[in-house]
């Protein structure tokens, strides 16, 4: 079990690392987000097989969801170059690393089922973490964080060039 733990670590940092530095050189900003999304996952893929599933959890949900969902609206609402092709239907990255973006979490969780499940000692206090992050995420922080939410979205239209 440990033996399978540690094979996905590496393979999860191997992951992030080639899709972080693709993300580098990419000329399309879709090409680019599409990196970042695999990066992200990988981080989570990270957590989970370090024994932190809430946090891979909330990694998927926060950042590879809602920080997505604001990168996709500001390069939507970006203009495009009036001479522009299509780039969306022909991304500067291999179709093999695009599927590798879909299929390695799902290869990863496979891993780890195969291996017998999580490492010792993850289902020790969830209960109590989880009802402690909930009562800070959905107490007095909620407007905060719809707050930083917001601002990044506002920001993020405001560095596009007009």
């Amino acid at each position: 079990m440990l033996m399978i733990s540690q094979f996905g670590v590496y393979f999860a940092s191997l992951a992030a690392a080639v899709f972080a530095g693709l993300m580098i050189g990419q000329k399309s900003l879709y090409a680019a987000a599409v990196c970042l999304l695999a990066v992200l996952l990988q981080a989570a893929a990270l957590f989970f097989f370090m024994g932190a599933s809430l946090l891979a959890f909330l990694q998927v949900m926060i950042y590879a969801g809602a920080v997505m969902a604001l990168v996709v609206i500001a390069i939507m609402t970006a203009p495009t170059p009036v001479a522009a092709e299509n780039v969306w239907s022909r991304l500067a990255l291999p179709k093999p690393l695009i599927a590798a973006v879909f299929i390695l979490p799902f290869l990863e969780i496979a891993a780890l089922i195969m291996g017998g499940g999580l490492p010792a000692g993850i289902a020790g206090n969830v209960e109590a973490l989880q009802a402690r992050l909930g009562s800070v995420l959905f107490g007095p922080y909620a407007a905060a964080t719809e707050a930083v939410t917001l601002l990044m979205l506002i920001s993020a239209l405001a560095v596009i060039d007009q």
